[in-house]
């Protein structure tokens, strides 16, 4: 399938509208951000539904719940810009926040565009189970392992530990377990494949073989729940 509604223009639009930084100027432009950044993100959400429902039914894909907002919340940050320059789709459950909140996500900004799957910061007893897990060499973990071992185009993601916690593990291991935080993904710095509608067949291809991946960290969160 080729998708080619993202346009160098809707990267202009965002830019100049996080410039410009006026509430005045985005109103009498609001038209603009619909067309060129808004509609293309939510027809893309659509096409994305039946894969996402097949990886986990769970998943929220209403388009404007997955769909980032153009207008920042600055209330309780430093940084008072009122308006992004890139925009970006999260497939998670329900009544979930993003900060904490496993999810598949793609994302285009301005030096680029990708996509993964992981947490934007991981709970703390969430961690320690997928560190058990791994320490046990739970089917899910292997499993998630291989799928990352099998799809090159991600990398694992996540600020390390200065001093690993598990230092007397193997060392082919120490890569998950010292992880402060933890995903993989896959970055572009060239938007041709995002403009050209390429992009889209191989991004499906990706999100289905790395869904071991999310079901290792699913499992994860399942236990401490039931725990």
């Amino acid at each position: 399938m080729i998708f080619q509604e993202f346009t160098p223009q809707m990267l202009d639009f965002l830019a100049e509208n996080h410039i410009r930084n006026s509430k005045v100027w985005y109103e009498e432009h609001k038209a603009d951000c619909r067309r060129l950044a808004i509609e293309p993100f939510y027809h893309l959400t659509e096409h994305l539904a039946p894969t996402m429902l097949e990886i986990d039914p769970q998943f929220v894909v209403t388009p404007y719940k997955v769909l980032s907002r153009v207008r920042r919340d600055n209330r309780f940050t430093k940084n008072k810009d009122l308006y992004r320059d890139h925009l970006w789709l999260t497939f998670r459950h329900p009544k979930k926040h993003l900060s904490d909140s496993l999810c598949y996500y793609f994302e285009i900004e301005q030096e680029g565009w990708g996509y993964g799957v992981g947490y934007y910061h991981i709970p703390t007893d969430v961690r320690d189970e997928f560190r058990r897990m791994i320490l046990h060499h739970d089917m899910r973990y292997q499993q998630a392992r291989q799928a990352l071992e099998q799809t090159p185009a991600f990398s694992l993601y996540g600020d390390c530990y200065k001093r690993p916690p598990f230092p007397d593990a193997p060392e082919s291991e120490q890569t998950w377990l010292n992880r402060k935080n933890i995903g993989v993904s896959y970055f572009c710095d060239d938007h041709t494949a995002l403009f050209d509608g390429s992009f889209y067949d191989i991004m499906i291809y990706h999100l289905k073989r790395i869904a071991p991946f999310y079901y290792f960290l699913r499992t994860a969160e399942e236990r401490v729940r039931h725990q």
